[in-house]
């Protein structure tokens, strides 16, 4: 059964025990390369029925839903899971479906099938980014500029660090996410910039938030005892709604507790410093 609580400062924490599968899922290369892709066609569960997007991904139901209304948009071929050559898709699943939001999980942010290329989405409006849109937006503080309404911004007052892409032309989006991402830090071992993005419409505009990361799992995930909580945070737990698959860390876990662990997985404020002036002096 799911539970959910939010604390006072708007965040919410879901109990959702059919996540163990996520939340467990061992993604390490050796573990990978000894299991089936569970997103390629011939391994789905025969339940999980789904309609085509396009000519490169298939929109299937999520067997273990976070949301109400829970999809998975899995490419059609096998290929590494990658935004940069694929952020398009994004904007278009979200002009073609308005009234769904959608997401993306880095291959070490929260992604359980680093191997398949995929996103997800579903019901709109659930996330506290989503539900505190209206007071962000007004603080968020504009980094660039294309013209009067698309641009890239700070987002200054959620829980944390954020950039937010205001755009209406998927190539203008694309513009615009490709300065982002070019002024994330890449670690030496990984193969993009660690990131969650949530993408949604809002009146005119395609809205897309991307959650800088500089983590896979904070260090409570790998302890044991009363000191362990499996927390293996995604782009909705970035967006304000953390997923507990176990009912004793729900139970237990306080804003406090969720601010400190969270801390650990994102950016600091001298390394989102230094984003944010990357960001401003490009040029369009």
């Amino acid at each position: 059964m799911v539970k959910t609580k939010r604390f006072d400062g708007g965040l919410k924490v879901q109990f959702n025990p059919a996540r163990i599968v996520s939340a467990g899922a061992k993604t390490d290369k050796a573990s990978i390369a000894k299991r089936p892709c569970f997103l390629c066609k011939d391994n789905r569960p025969k339940v999980q029925t789904g309609v085509s997007f396009g000519e490169d991904f298939d929109i299937l139901v999520n067997p273990f839903p976070i949301l109400p209304v829970h999809f998975t948009i899995a490419a059609r071929q096998h290929r590494l899971q990658r935004i940069q050559e694929h952020y398009a898709n994004l904007h278009k699943l979200s002009d073609k479906y308005p009234k769904l939001m959608f997401f993306y999980n880095g291959p070490k942010c929260g992604a359980s099938a680093p191997d398949h290329l995929h996103f997800q989405g579903g019901t709109n409006g659930m996330l506290p980014v989503q539900e505190m849109w209206s007071k962000l937006d007004a603080t968020a503080q504009p980094l660039l500029s294309i013209n009067g309404a698309e641009g890239i911004f700070e987002i200054v007052d959620f829980a944390y660090p954020a950039i937010a892409i205001k755009s209406r032309s998927v190539e203008n989006d694309v513009h615009l996410f490709g300065i982002v991402y070019n002024s994330l830090p890449q670690q030496a071992d990984e193969v993009e910039p660690m990131m969650n993005i949530v993408v949604w419409k809002e009146g005119l505009d395609t809205v897309s938030v991307v959650f800088p990361r500089r983590k896979h799992r904070p260090d409570c995930y790998s302890k044991e005892g009363d000191e362990q909580y499996l927390i293996s945070p995604g782009a909705l737990d970035m967006g304000g709604l953390l997923i507990l698959p176990r009912q004793t860390d729900f139970e237990r876990i306080n804003e406090r507790l969720l601010m400190e662990v969270m801390k650990e997985v994102v950016l600091d404020a001298k390394a989102m410093q230094e984003v944010t002036e990357k960001i401003r002096n490009r040029k369009i």
